[in-house]
């Protein structure tokens, strides 16, 4: 208990911290477009390098409605005098990302307290690491479920002004939308190409998501480089067929993921399975077409460049274009292979010509001419025996 008490100490000093103002620079530097119609970008959102999950249950807790149901002990008083001392005596040199929490910042001591039990409390089931990433809206450590030493990852995430929150089922409040899109992805038979929720818990300003961890994984930007930066067209297929499954998942399930790229995609490294991660830049899935955009610009698709509107289906195929060839070629597509690409063109003398018409198929200028979600895993190039 002490040694968790003092980790929690030190994650609700520092851990929830806010972009600099040269990183809010930098984030406002590459918007789409001026106007902010992107509702969230990437670069903010939390890295989940080593982060999978296949649970077996999607509980949660969520927060007292008052702090005055919880009478502080004597060791809890310590906890928060300490808070507060981590605020009088905030460190000069800060790594990156790392500035003085929002807790202590916004909330009064009263609130302090009640959030730093509940974390506790839902962290008593777990053993905490080292951390694996951070972003502007959190951080992510490594974990180990204590009751069957399950590899676990918890993710710390602050809510943004104007978050938006989704009913699902089985829940009578809305849920903060990433949990609602990770619990509804997986509805039904888990698919084992899609993360997954261990457990979860909502805080007044953060919220909590504990989530399987295979190990040993990269993700495939990491992997991608760590084997030269290029891959044959067999390992390609390998892994496009696991990716394609796990977007068609999510779109029949009514979820549109809207950031599948290398980052987002988990390899564990002695079985080669993939695992489609994190959906904070998700949307629920309809057919009318959208008029913003969050993801990573270079899976952009170019419709949304030109109009301002794309389809959800017809986005996410483009996007599992770019990473086909981004395996295949080692390198992003530009504005001279559209060109190609639109009159049906595009080819590289080292690929075969089912491969070829695939990436043509899929990254097609013209959303109406690329080939439907639903049809890529007909594609002449998976039927290609290795």
């Amino acid at each position: 208990m002490r040694k968790k008490g003092r980790f929690w100490r030190g994650l609700a000093c520092f851990s929830f911290s806010r972009p600099r103002a040269g990183q809010d620079g930098k984030a406002q530097s590459e918007k789409l477009e001026q106007t902010g119609s992107s509702r969230c970008s990437t670069d903010d959102q939390v890295s989940l390098k080593n982060i999978t999950c296949t649970a077996e249950d999607c509980d949660h807790q969520e927060a007292p409605s008052s702090s005055s149901d919880i009478l502080p002990s004597s060791e809890e008083q310590q906890m928060q005098e300490h808070l507060q001392s981590c605020v009088d005596d905030r460190p000069v040199n800060l790594s990156e990302g790392e500035i003085v929490s929002l807790l202590t910042e916004q909330l009064d001591n009263d609130v302090v307290m009640s959030i730093e039990i509940l974390l506790i409390d839902i962290c008593l089931n777990y053993n905490i690491g080292v951390k694996l990433g951070e972003g502007g809206f959190g951080a992510v450590f490594e974990g180990v479920r204590c009751k069957d030493g399950l590899p676990v990852a918890l993710k710390f995430a602050r809510k943004m002004e104007n978050m938006e929150y989704i009913n699902i089922p089985d829940h009578s409040k809305p849920v903060p939308l990433e949990i609602g899109l990770t619990v509804l992805v997986n509805k039904g038979p888990s698919s084992p190409h899609i993360i997954e929720l261990l457990d979860w818990q909502e805080l007044p300003d953060h919220y909590v998501m504990v989530l399987q961890r295979p190990s040993p994984c990269e993700n495939l930007s990491v992997f991608s480089e760590c084997c030269g930066g290029i891959f044959d067209e067999d390992f390609a297929r390998h892994v496009m067929q696991q990716v394609i499954e796990a977007a068609d998942k999510c779109c029949s399930r009514g979820v549109l993921h809207r950031d599948i790229k290398l980052e987002n995609l988990l390899v564990n490294t002695d079985t080669l399975d993939m695992t489609l991660i994190d959906f904070g830049c998700g949307d629920l899935l309809h057919e009318m077409p959208y008029n913003t955009f969050s993801g990573t610009r270079k899976y952009c698709p170019p419709e949304y460049l030109e109009t301002g509107k794309y389809n959800g289906r017809q986005a996410t195929v483009f996007s599992l274009g770019v990473v086909l060839y981004t395996l295949v070629c080692g390198y992003y597509p530009d504005r001279t292979d559209l060109d190609k690409i639109k009159d049906w063109l595009w080819y590289l003398p080292s690929l075969s010509k089912e491969c070829s018409h695939l990436i043509n198929a899929c990254l097609h200028p013209n959303p109406a001419e690329r080939i439907p979600l639903d049809r890529l895993l007909l594609h002449d190039w998976f039927k290609v025996i290795p």
